[in-house]
């Protein structure tokens, strides 16, 4: 297990960091609000959990999913609000995957 979670968590942690940084352009707030962006956000929050989970990143898993269930409310009310507390949680998770990049 140790050897692929070697293997594996690399790849994670490139793909995370660009999960986020793609979450937080498209919700922030010059970024656009339409339908079809929130669904992205929400794919890519949702994709990232999994990938967690997979990994038995169990720091990183919970956060992520708060992260969907905030971009889903985004999708929902398209509301300055709504996206301020997504945004906030995306920088948290990226602190936690920056976390988990950094353990040996």
């Amino acid at each position: 297990m140790d050897e692929l979670y070697a293997k594996f968590l690399p790849q994670f942690i490139t793909l995370a960091r660009s999960r986020v940084a793609l979450a937080l352009a498209m919700a922030a707030p010059a970024g656009p609000r339409d339908d079809d962006t929130t669904k992205k956000i929400v794919r890519e929050l949702h994709t990232l959990a999994g990938e967690a989970g997979l990994l038995g990143l169990r720091e990183v898993v919970p956060l992520a999913r708060e992260c969907e269930e905030k971009a889903k409310l985004l999708q929902l009310t398209r509301a300055e609000a709504d996206a301020d507390g997504l945004v906030a949680a995306l920088h948290m998770l990226a602190g936690i995957i920056e976390g988990v990049a950094k353990k040996p």
